[in-house]
């Protein structure tokens, strides 16, 4: 169970685009779930163990807020509005 990615996928989901989706959307989504690897499977995928993995995540974490502001900064050049 702690080896499953099912329930954060999940949560993460229905907390950020479930609430746009129609019910066949989110039904489907909810079917998908049962297909996502686990933990372990998908490291193993990416070459990556639990030490590596930490390190990319890191870095992504670190570098969002640059692209964050980036994308925001191009919305409005292009008047296409951040409240979507």
């Amino acid at each position: 169970e702690n080896n499953s990615l099912k329930n954060p996928a999940s949560k993460a989901y229905s907390q950020v685009f479930a609430p746009h989706h129609g019910w066949a959307i989110r039904k489907s989504v909810a079917a998908g779930m049962y297909l996502l690897p686990t933990k372990t499977q998908l490291l193993n995928k990416l070459d990556e163990d639990e030490t590596s993995a930490k390190v990319q995540m890191q870095s992504y974490i670190n570098s969002g807020g640059s692209v964050v502001k980036y994308l925001d900064r191009l919305f409005i050049s292009r008047e296409l509005g951040i409240d979507w």
